[in-house]
């Protein structure tokens, strides 16, 4: 599991968050290129940032990829364990003056790699207050040296969006003397019930929790905000 010096090509899918003490917050990226869908192992689809709901004191961080993008046909794959892809989550931390330079101050690294039986792993290097680089089996919740969790494996997408409610939207823009129905159209809003084409998809995730003060270490009376997004960048020889 150890990660090699070697050339990377950069995927440039980061989308910037802003992090508050109690927010839950994410980003999402669906429906690429076809020269990226065709890579999905770096192929990330979003980032979410929560307080932990087992405890306050902590912030779980995730990274979902290689799902699909609503409204093709359902694609249930395996999970997407690519020793050749790494995975960057960056940091920004706040600045006294309330401002952000959008430089990472921290950039916590992912890896997967498979060990002599053919069986996937994830390390991690770099998260804030976990005492060191540390690696488990994917599929199961594995600890750092300071017992903070981590987890990657198949999940059940948590983005959620309406793409039969969108297709009818431009449908609805389309047709002559129309301004678009975003309530008829979209069940992401008014009274109807809620459509999400993404329900119970698979998709790839690394998944990790850091105490909040070694994420965004306070000074004073002041805790700073972080924001957050994450890169892939495909090693090549």
């Amino acid at each position: 599991m150890s990660a090699s010096s070697r050339t990377t090509l950069s995927r440039a899918f980061a989308s910037a968050i802003a992090l508050a003490a109690s927010a839950a917050v994410m980003s999402a990226d669906h429906a690429e290129s076809p020269g990226t869908d065709a890579d999905p192992a770096a192929d990330l689809a979003d980032v979410f940032i929560f307080t932990s709901p087992q405890s306050g004191a902590k912030t779980v961080a995730a990274i979902t990829f290689g799902g699909r993008a609503a409204p093709r046909s359902r694609i249930d794959g395996s999970f997407y364990c690519d020793p050749n892809v790494l995975y960057t989550l960056h940091i920004d931390r706040e600045a006294p003056n309330g401002t952000f330079d959008n430089v990472p101050d921290v950039e916590i690294r992912a890896r997967l790699g498979t060990n002599g039986k053919g069986e996937c792993g994830l390390q991690l290097e770099n998260v804030p207050g976990a005492g060191g680089t540390f690696s488990g089996p994917t599929e199961e919740v594995f600890t750092s040296p300071t017992g903070m969790r981590a987890f990657a494996g198949l999940r059940n997408d948590p983005f959620f969006f309406d793409g039969e409610g969108y297709a009818a939207l431009v449908a609805s823009f389309a047709a002559p003397g129309q301004n678009g129905d975003v309530v008829g159209a979209f069940r992401l809003v008014g009274n109807q019930p809620r459509r999400d084409s993404f329900a119970n998809r698979n998709v790839s995730a690394i998944v990790f929790e850091m105490p909040n003060v070694d994420l965004a270490p306070p000074s004073g009376n002041f805790r700073p905000r972080v924001r957050v997004w994450a890169t892939t960048a495909r090693l090549v020889s």
